[in-house]
């Protein structure tokens, strides 16, 4: 719905229609998690997990301080386990993009949100490490691996390839 690039531009003019306001995805002000169903509430498993995911997360605030602007938990991902938002009252993603290609914006593109999906296998995995003591270099380049996951994610030039295949080709020889 409405993913021209040029609906951004009409988006930014009109706000709702009907009463109904609209809202970007890409942005971390939408409330996806009023759309659950019955079957999507909250259970004693991921209740359990929130002590786990909350030293993930710190962890990775850690790693990642001055490279994202905050990082939470997800409940807008189903497949991919992290992904970038705007903050509430930053440019949408799309239209900063847009507007860079065109030459008219200026400047570093804004800090945005990194989203963790706390379903994903490969973030439980991270969330159990994060309770051992001594994994803060294996979570420190997870936490770097899944922000460059998440540029690849949204078609963003990474800032330096040749550390993020490096930081790939030791985490996956670790796994093997």
């Amino acid at each position: 719905m409405l993913s021209d690039p040029v609906d951004n531009f009409w988006l930014s003019r009109q706000s709702e229609f009907e009463g109904k306001s609209f809202k970007s995805v890409t942005q971390g002000s939408a409330e996806l998690d009023a759309i659950k169903d019955k079957a999507e509430e909250e259970t004693e498993e991921e209740k359990a997990d929130a002590p786990k995911l909350d030293l993930l997360i710190g962890a990775f605030r850690q790693s990642l301080k001055d490279k994202v602007k905050d990082i939470r938990a997800s409940s807008r991902l189903t497949d991919s386990p992290v992904c970038l938002v705007a903050d509430e009252g930053d440019m949408d993603m799309h239209l900063e993009k847009i507007l860079k290609a065109h030459k008219q914006l200026g400047g570093s593109a804004s800090q945005r949100i990194l989203e963790i999906n706390p379903k994903h296998d490969l973030i439980k995995k991270l969330m159990s490490k994060a309770e051992k003591k001594g994994t803060s270099d294996l979570l420190s380049e997870a936490a770097l691996l899944l922000l460059d996951q998440a540029y690849i994610i949204e078609g963003e030039q990474l800032v330096d390839p040749v550390a993020f295949s490096q930081r790939m080709a030791n985490f996956m020889a670790k796994g093997l």
